[in-house]
């Protein structure tokens, strides 16, 4: 019996034996399925992708310390330079200045009157002239650039003192205000070019005038608008809007806004639609790229023209062509309408970053080269004038109000644009702009005028750029 079993246990492992190792196909090396170290197939990770831990492995904060790196130095703080947020030293300024081609000696007397601002008053007393500047660090938080609209609205005028009461009763403190731009002074002051306020276009105007603008960063653009808008209907058919606020002519497609005032202005030879947007109100959008707008009313050719322009809202108005391409809207539709404009000399500046502008007469700098007048006879140009200019640093890190007196003899008496595109230069800028001049020239710090008036008291215009503490 004994022998029994043994011969069964020893068949049974035989047989587990042959099964085991009777087909080596079947066993499985573990150095395929896990390569380990000994392995001929081993690949050793820190020699593909040196890891902390592995002996090979540099530390890259020691070879080349980023923020972040426990041993990174901020060259910012150990060295302000164009560009750190931190930058903002003291002006320092020659003592003499070329004027035409004539040297001059130069006084000048600095304040800092807020943290990131400087007043400087130039004398040149030999010319004779005296210079007010305003420079202001664009790093230094907690303030905006924008345009002042006179009484609010485009046929309005108003004194830069009246404007920084009216944000006072608002709750807003103006720092510095200075004039915009040229406007039409037979009418109730309307801007001649572009003019932008808080994001929306209030006034298109003529577009052959350049703008100065400013982004949320308060960092300053010097160049020419190109309008580009639009309207597209539910069957995604378009057209061409043609101005803002404007007049409306042969074939035009208008938009009209609160800006404008209580009613178009247009004749009756066209239709006029009122739109709402479908969130927030026309003034207020955060961007008027692809705004969805309801039409909540028609008027249509044989109808009143001169529409009313509610506050939130904003009209269509169109002739010929247009008036054709509203005529096939109905109540109720919904539109996508886009107000957009880009830079000429940078297409990927648009709408959405130009946040504020007002227009000028002539780009007197750019990139720290002086642009040569277009005309040696027009005396808006080459005349002596009390001038005014907006410029900039070549990082953007400081914008520059300027004022020069003039129309004072023997005190100051005016600048050409030339001769103020090398006062911007002095101060440190090195792309500037002409805005209007004469006795609109008035450059404000808080409530106080800096510069004596050539007319002598404030004019009212129709804009003007403030820096206000947010």
């Amino acid at each position: 019996m004994n022998k029994f079993f043994f011969l069964c246990y020893l068949a049974i492992g035989l047989m587990m034996y042959a099964g085991c190792s009777g087909n080596s196909n079947n066993r499985i090396d573990p150095c395929e399925t896990d390569p380990q170290p000994g392995c001929p197939n081993y690949v050793d990770p820190c020699e593909t992708n040196p890891q902390p831990g592995c002996p090979n492995y540099v530390d890259p904060c020691e070879t080349n310390p980023q923020p972040g790196c426990p041993n990174y130095v901020d060259p910012c703080v150990a060295n302000p330079q164009p560009g750190c947020p931190n930058y903002d030293p003291d002006p320092e300024l020659a003592t003499s200045i070329t004027l035409g081609t004539t040297p001059y000696t130069v006084t000048t007397t600095k304040e800092e009157f807020e943290d990131g601002f400087w007043y400087i008053k130039a004398t040149l007393p030999d010319k004779p002239l005296v210079i007010h500047a305003v420079r202001y660090n664009t790093h230094k938080t907690g303030y905006s650039i924008e345009t002042w609209s006179g009484k609010d609205s485009l046929n309005g005028k108003e004194t830069p003192s009246a404007m920084v009461n009216r944000y006072a009763g608002k709750g807003r403190e103006v720092k510095v205000a200075i004039n915009g731009g040229f406007y039409d002074m037979t009418a109730d002051g309307v801007p001649n070019g572009p003019e932008i306020v808080r994001g929306m276009m209030t006034y298109l105007g003529d577009v052959s005038q350049p703008i100065v603008g400013f982004d949320a960063n308060n960092k300053p653009y010097i160049d020419f608008l190109t309008f580009n808008s639009k309207i597209k209907n539910k069957n995604n058919v378009e057209a061409a809007i043609t101005n803002v606020n404007g007049i409306r002519s042969t074939n035009d497609l208008v938009l009209y806004n609160s800006a404008k005032g209580k009613h178009t202005g247009a004749n009756e030879w066209g239709t006029e639609v009122l739109c709402a947007p479908k969130t927030g109100q026309w003034e207020t959008l955060s961007s008027y790229l692809n705004v969805r707008c309801g039409i909540e009313k028609i008027e249509l050719t044989a109808g009143k023209g001169n529409m009313s322009i509610p506050n939130g809202k904003m009209v269509l108005s169109g002739h010929g062509t247009a008036n054709t391409y509203l005529s096939n809207l109905h109540t109720g539709d919904e539109v996508e309408v886009t107000v957009n404009y880009t830079l000429k000399n940078a297409p990927n500046v648009n709408s959405s970053i130009i946040h504020n502008a007002v227009s000028g007469y002539n780009i007197i700098l750019k990139n720290s080269a002086i642009v040569e007048p277009a005309s040696t006879s027009d005396n808006l140009i080459v005349g002596k004038h009390p001038r005014t200019a907006v410029g900039f640093s070549a990082e953007k890190d400081f914008v520059y109000f300027v004022v020069v007196e003039g129309r004072r003899t023997g005190i100051s008496e005016g600048v050409s644009t030339r001769e103020l595109a090398q006062v911007m230069k002095y101060f440190g800028a090195t792309g500037a702009i002409t805005l209007d001049g004469g006795g609109s020239s008035c450059l404000m710090i808080g409530k106080t005028t800096k510069n004596v008036l050539s007319d002598g008291s404030q004019r009212a215009v129709c804009n003007g750029l403030a820096i206000i503490k947010n």
